[in-house]
């Protein structure tokens, strides 16, 4: 554990921040609103990614769901688009994040879902899900999708930071209010803290690398199949098992997904 890190939650509603400004005041992570639903992409996304990331703010992505509207696939696949396009899945980057607070269905289902699917499409095991205390408590069946890729975000206002109503050993980050002033934002900003060093949510060692006009295939990948182990994998591509889970930020051999691209390293 390393105490706990402040950081902050931006959509349009936070316009342009002075990042330079907020990044001085001691905030050292932000997670910018990318998309909601189907076809939404949040007009901001991409100078307030640009702006946080030239500050030197660990930076992440976050989708807001609509379970009452869409297919978790679809949604993750909306997501995923956008996480390519910026560069913000790879390691470095803050997991990609679900936030789930609008009703609709089987919100357990849903998520779990929306997981499988957006691990397939970016290929990286961590993911951050985003709710109440109350959802993670009663809504969401958390036991039925967390595993060791989930870290939770908790909002719960009014509590002292770092200390959410609802508190397990996979919960990373809570909201502990959505009326912080900061500088460099006008209005109300949400405000955060990671009660882990943000180098276990990166698997990195620093801010995300600039974003990219387009996303650029790896030089080699494979796609995990049925049946596959990290060993297997490495005997068919000629690499020893421990480089390509190096490569691809993988603590657990275990954790491998089918469907999930691998880059091979030469």
């Amino acid at each position: 554990m390393a105490g706990h890190i402040p950081g902050i939650d931006v959509s349009k509603h936070q316009g342009e921040p002075d990042w330079a400004a907020v990044r001085g005041a001691g905030y050292a992570f932000a997670y910018i609103k990318a998309t909601e639903g189907i076809g939404y992409v949040s007009p901001t996304l991409d100078a307030q990614l640009g702006g946080a990331r030239g500050a030197g703010l660990v930076t992440g992505l976050y989708h807001y769901a609509r379970p009452d509207t869409n297919a978790p696939e679809a949604e993750a696949a909306d997501f995923a688009g956008q996480l390519a396009r910026t560069n913000s899945s790879a390691g470095g980057n803050l997991p990609p994040c679900l936030d789930m607070e609008t009703e609709g269905g089987d919100l357990a289902a849903w998520t779990k879902g929306f997981i499988a699917a957006l691990r397939g499409h970016t290929g990286r095991n961590e993911v951050v899900v985003y709710a109440s205390s109350s959802w993670l408590s009663g809504k969401l069946a958390t036991d039925s999708w967390v595993d060791p890729g989930v870290s939770l975000w908790v909002a719960h206002y009014g509590r002292p930071p770092g200390e959410p109503g609802y508190l397990t050993d996979r919960v990373a980050i809570h909201q502990h209010a959505d009326d912080g002033q900061v500088p460099g934002i006008g209005g109300a900003t949400d405000l955060n803290v990671s009660l882990v060093d943000l180098q276990v949510l990166t698997g990195g060692t620093g801010p995300a690398p600039a974003p990219q006009p387009a996303p650029q295939p790896a030089p080699e990948t494979y796609v995990v199949q049925p049946g596959d182990t990290l060993s297997d994998i490495g005997n068919k591509v000629g690499v020893p098992w421990q480089t390509v889970a190096q490569a691809n930020g993988i603590t657990d051999p275990n954790l491998i997904y089918v469907g999930q691209v691998l880059r091979i390293p030469r």
